[in-house]
């Protein structure tokens, strides 16, 4: 079952038990994934931009999970919360990148998903040069509705391609090599 938890006024974090990785020798780590209502509004093209806020989706290791060095390096406090600890990772290292309107395509699921919260599905430029659809919200709290009753719920569908998004090229190195330095084990 997935739980949520608030990790502060623009960002959510879902986990589930079964959402895992083998690294290395047979080292199991645990999954999460952070959700973050980003408002568009002061960047460059976007300034009277009514729908400016986008949801960013990056998969990170559950608390169990991370190297103890990872921990006394991100954390601000002596204990922290498990919440503390996972905003505090997003943080500092981020996480892998996950698209998660390519989940359901965006225009495909804005009947039934309009009813959630008030959006405009619009293309957006990759890196690579791969146009993508993309939901865009008038507001954090639209983006965080959303988030909680649509992508939380398409999120185990992440999981079953995941060897392809840990695969996909992250700057130096790829997701892979991210989740072997954020984990024990790895």
């Amino acid at each position: 079952m997935v739980q949520v938890l608030k990790l502060d006024e623009k960002t959510l974090y879902a986990e589930d038990d079964d959402w895992q990785v083998i690294l290395g020798e047979g080292s199991i780590v645990g999954l999460g994934v952070v959700f973050e209502a980003a408002d568009l509004a002061e960047t460059e093209g976007f300034e009277d931009e009514e729908y400016s806020v986008v949801v960013e989706a990056e998969i990170v290791p559950r608390p169990e999970s991370l190297d103890e060095e990872i921990v006394l390096e991100v954390s601000e406090e002596e204990r922290p919360s498990r919440q503390g600890l996972i905003f505090d990772l997003y943080r500092h290292y981020g996480g892998v990148p996950v698209n998660i309107d390519a989940l359901q395509p965006a225009r495909a699921s804005c009947g039934a998903s309009a009813f959630v919260a008030d959006q405009v599905v619009r293309g957006r430029k990759t890196a690579s040069g791969q146009t993508i659809e993309v939901r865009h919200f008038r507001t954090v709290e639209d983006a965080l509705t959303f988030t909680r009753e649509f992508y939380v719920f398409m999120s185990p569908i992440i999981f079953e391609f995941l060897d392809w998004v840990l695969d996909q090229p992250l700057g130096r190195g790829n997701g892979w090599d991210k989740m072997r330095m954020l984990s024990k084990g790895g």
